[in-house]
């Protein structure tokens, strides 16, 4: 499953899932996906930043202990 952000001719933003990239190609070009807003049917992909996974506390800002530091050593345990 892959969940794209979209955008409609009007300029509405939304979500939604698909079963793979070429899925919702597919779907795309038959007509079948269309703006949850409005029903407009001129619909493309908009920029959506990845999740990604760090080792840092959810909220903070700050960067983990061993970070900024080219000399920093690894904590115990994690490989270089």
């Amino acid at each position: 499953m892959i969940r794209y952000a979209l955008t409609c001719a009007d300029g509405h933003r939304f979500e939604s899932w698909f079963q793979s990239a070429s899925a919702f190609d597919t779907l795309l070009k038959s007509g079948h996906v269309s703006c949850s807003l409005c029903g407009n049917r001129d619909v493309s992909k908009a920029l959506m930043a990845p999740s990604v996974a760090t080792d840092r506390p959810e909220g903070s800002g700050a960067p983990a202990p061993d970070e900024g530091s080219e000399n920093a050593a690894a904590p115990a345990g994690r490989p270089l």
